[in-house]
């Protein structure tokens, strides 16, 4: 339960909005006198209930029941081979590099966070970054610059991290990065929860802060990245291999 608590921390604003908004229906239901009026507020309130659980117990299947942050099977469908070098490329939030390291204890790991406060914005990556921040060596870069030679990586792991780039044409540069340190045969791993129906039946509005697929293989393609696999770790999670 740790990942999907420290969610729900994150992401703490969404719940006190929708506790205020049951808090409010259920107060103007005891003032009202029509059983009619009554009906869209109990409605609301049932929806508001309805995602605050339903979005607790999606993340937990993403966050602690799946193999997301485990790495028992998905790492070794997306790799032809044992990396020697790779990137764990964040947001400002990393859960995933020590248990790649753990993986892979012989591969070198950089890790390099793209956080900017004045671009990723979103409150809940803010919270993220100023509450937890990383146990692991770790190098500050820019979005469009990466201080990595080219043709060097033979992995770029992005795990639930590039969402966070909402424009589209930086997204492309940031993927551009990518491209340009891998080694030939080396691969971008990109892991990300998608704007799509299983996602609003139970994060609702939230889901909006996810990313189309379509949007995502635009910004592959717009790299210059090729897709050579496509699969779900959980109903809620996708992941995209690419190549150069």
């Amino acid at each position: 339960m740790r990942m999907t608590l420290l969610v729900v921390s994150f992401n703490r604003h969404f719940f006190a909005i929708a506790l205020l908004a049951c808090a409010v229906g259920v107060a103007l239901m005891g003032w009202l006198d029509s059983a009619l009026a009554r009906v869209p507020l109990a409605l609301g309130v049932g929806l508001a209930l309805y995602f605050m659980v339903a979005s607790v117990i999606a993340s937990y299947c993403i966050y602690d029941a799946s193999d997301l942050y485990k790495l028992t099977w998905w790492p070794s469908q997306s790799l032809e081979r044992v990396p020697e070098a790779g990137l764990v490329v964040h947001a400002g939030f990393d859960p995933v590099s020590a248990a790649l390291r753990a993986r892979f204890p012989d591969a070198r790991l950089r890790v390099l966070d793209f956080f900017d406060p004045d671009k990723t914005t979103e409150a809940s990556i803010q919270r993220a970054h100023l509450l937890n921040p990383s146990a692991t060596a770790e190098e500050r870069i820019a979005m469009e610059r990466w201080p990595v030679a080219d043709g060097t990586q033979d992995v770029v792991f992005l795990v639930n991290a590039a969402h966070e780039i909402r424009d589209a044409g930086a997204r492309i540069a940031f993927f551009r990065e990518a491209k340009r340190v891998l080694k030939p045969g080396g691969r971008v791993i990109v892991i990300e929860q998608l704007r799509d129906a299983c996602n609003f039946a139970c994060f609702g509005i939230a889901a909006f802060h996810f990313l189309s697929r379509r949007a995502w293989v635009d910004s592959f393609a717009g790299a210059g990245l090729m897709m050579r696999d496509e699969f779900k770790i959980t109903p809620f999670v996708r992941a995209f291999v690419l190549v150069a």
